[in-house]
Order: structure tokens, then C-alpha cells, then sequence
């Protein structure tokens, strides 16, 4: 809601509070959309401030209520201005093969962490702004390298250690920018040929660092965010303690970047169910590193309206440490409902 001048009200607006007389006498309810005939009274009874509601007063769920804040609406505008000042930088690493200046790349995240208040408010704020295909690699890698500066802090990174993470997310992928088009682009399922070649853009991107003087962790990250602990990943199957540190980490928020954007197919994941999926594949990932980033996604929901699929709906009142994925509601009766007793539950939407 704001408070703005009688003169400045239009037909259509909608009261925010009940209007009084400066006799005491109730003209209008909250609530009253306002017509041409209103506005006249108001006038009328020389009633100088009115409150009226906005767009995002009448929004539902918690990512409308993103949507529509002025802070989102701001952090987007200079997102935007970013994306080309970052695509140029890769692109001049790519095309001319020209070291990518380390300052310019701390001046994009300098901007965009200033205009968002917490980490907490820059993870809604990266989750909630509409990817465009034409930047889509450009744009991954610019919320890795963003969404690192936060998790820098839940790992307890020193403050070296965090610029230098955040610029491991700025170039990790680069390599993919060294395929074909055809190839990054494609909209249907890969042939096995297809993800053989997809799968080199590790070894790419880490050859081409090296090339441009980045031969130490940022290097690594290209080469390695795909080693899984189990050694499962590519390009060299590596188990966890053989998997450089800051690699460890840019696996992590690969994954989380991955679920949390839309696809073509499905929304987002909500944070629950990024949440579940870590656990399910908690081998692949440092133990100690993934409970601590789950455990603080998880503690970002606190206090949201949950929905279940059995229909019932609650507030998000405790974390369970054991089970991230699975945490107590309170219904609007007082009942508490604890998922982790309740494994059929899931929370579908989040308020």
C-alpha cells in the first residue's frame, strides 16, 4: 500500500484503509475501488491523503510478491544493464582469447550484491528473473558466480577466498561457449555422440583458462564441476578428496542453479524440493558442504505459507537438521504438522 495525494487519485484505484469525515463520519471502506463520483466527494470533504493499495498487495504467492516489489523491480533493471558488460568480457575470452579483467567481473557483482539487501533477497531475486535464450549461458554463469558470493558466506569462506569463488562461477562453463551453437541450443534430447561432445566443454574451458593465465582454482572449477564424489562424474571419474575445493562447491551451485531456473518443461523448484534432490544424490556432493548450504536454503523459507499435496496448508515454523527437505508447519488451527513423520507429503507451493 502507499499513501499518496487526493489529486493524484484515478478512477480504478482501491482504498487501502476506511476514510473518514474531518467529522469522524465513515465515507468509504477499505476495499472501495474508487469511480469518478468518489472523487469528487473526496474532494468535496477536502480529504488531502488517501492510501491506496498496489499490484503487489493483491498478489497471492510469495514469487508474485517478489515479482512486483520495487526492489526486484530495481535489482532487474541493472541485472539487465550487466548482462552485456558480462557477455563482452567472455565473449573477448573466448573469440580473442583476452585474459578476462578480474576487476571488471568483482565491479558486476559489486553492483548487483549493493541493490539487494541480504543473500537471502539476491537468491529470490536471481530465481525470480526471466532467463532470455539468447543469454542463457551468459546469464548461468553470471547467477553462479553471484549465488557463490552468498554460499561463500554460509561455508565461512575468508573474504580472499570468496572473490576468488565468485570468479570461479563468473567462468566455470566457459567451455560450453567453445561448442557449436547447434549443439548448446538444441531443444531436443542429445544423442549419446552429442553429450560425448557436450562433455568436453569441461576440458575446453580449462584449457582455454590456462591459455589466458587462470591456470589455479578457476581453472580447476572448468575442469572439475562435474567430478561427482562417487566417482561418477567426468571428465576423469575423481572421488571427493581428489576434487579441488572451490570445484566441490561450484558443483553444488551448478546444480542448485540448474533447479532453480525455469525450463521449457517446468517451473522452478521450490526450495524444499531442490532441497529433496540434493539429499537423494547427497554421495556426489561434499557431506559437510552440502548440509551446511542446505540447511541454510532450507532456513530462508522460515515463516512462508507451505501448501501440501493432501490439501492441507501450513507456515514453515522449524528446520529439521536431519532432513532439510522435510520441515514442521503450523496450521491456522495451531496444529503442528512435521514432514519428516509424514514421508507422503510434499510441499508444492510455497506462499
Amino acid at each position: 500500500m502507499k499513501t499518496v495525494a487526493r489529486m493524484t487519485l484515478k478512477p480504478g484505484d482501491i482504498l487501502g484503509e476506511d476514510i473518514m469525515s474531518n467529522h469522524g463520519e465513515k465515507l468509504y471502506s477499505k476495499g472501495t475501488k474508487l469511480d469518478v463520483k468518489d472523487l469528487e466527494r473526496l474532494s468535496r470533504h477536502n480529504i488531502m491523503a488517501i492510501t491506496i493499495m498496489e499490484d503487489v498487495d493483491f498478489a497471492e504467492t510469495h514469487t508474485e510478491k517478489v515479482k512486483l516489489s520495487d526492489d526486484f523491480k530495481k535489482f532487474k533493471g541493472i541485472y539487465y544493464e550487466c548482462v552485456p558488460q558480462f557477455r563482452r568480457i567472455i565473449d573477448n575470452c573466448v573469440i580473442d582469447h583476452v585474459r578476462p579483467p578480474i576487476d571488471q567481473l568483482l565491479n558486476i557483482y559489486v553492483k548487483l550484491a549493493s541493490n539487494a539487501a541480504t543473500g537471502d533477497k539476491m537468491l529470490e531475486y536471481l530465481v525470480n528473473i526471466t532467463p532470455d535464450m539468447e543469454n542463457m549461458i551468459y546469464e548461468h554463469m553470471l547467477n553462479t558466480g553471484m549465488i557463490a558470493s552468498i554460499f561463500a558466506n554460509w561455508l565461512g569462506m575468508t573474504k580472499q577466498e570468496m572473490f576468488t569463488f565468485i570468479q570461479c562461477g563468473f567462468l566455470y562453463d566457459i567451455g560450453k561457449l567453445c561448442l557449436p551453437r547447434e549443439l548448446i541450443y538444441k531443444p531436443s534430447r542429445l544423442t549419446d555422440e552429442e553429450f560425448a561432445q557436450m562433455k568436453t566443454h569441461t576440458t575446453l574451458g580449462h584449457d582455454l583458462l590456462v591459455s589466458v593465465g587462470l591456470d589455479g582454482p578457476i581453472a580447476k572449477c572448468a575442469l572439475q564441476h562435474h567430478e561427482k564424489g562417487d566417482g561418477l562424474g567426468y571428465p576423469n571419474g575423481l572421488k571427493i578428496n581428489e576434487i579441488d575445493n572451490f570445484a566441490q562447491n561450484i558443483s553444488i551451485i551448478d546444480a542448485y542453479e540448474a533447479m532453480s531456473a525455469p525450463k521449457t518443461y517446468r517451473f522452478p523448484l521450490n526450495a524444499f524440493e531442490i532441497i529433496s534432490n540434493f539429499e537423494k544424490d547427497a554421495m556426489k556432493y561434499n557431506k559437510m558442504k552440502l548440509e551446511a548450504i542446505m540447511f541454510h536454503i532450507a532456513s530462508t523459507q522460515m515463516g512462508l505459507h507451505a501448501k501440501l499435496n493432501d490439501g492441507r496448508e501450513g507456515d514453515v515454523i522449524f528446520i529439521n537438521n536431519l532432513h532439510c527437505a522435510r520441515p514442521m508447519l503450523r496450521d491456522a488451527d495451531g496444529n503442528v504438522i512435521d514432514l519428516s513423520k509424514e514421508p507422503d507429503l510434499q510441499i508444492y507451493a510455497l506462499f
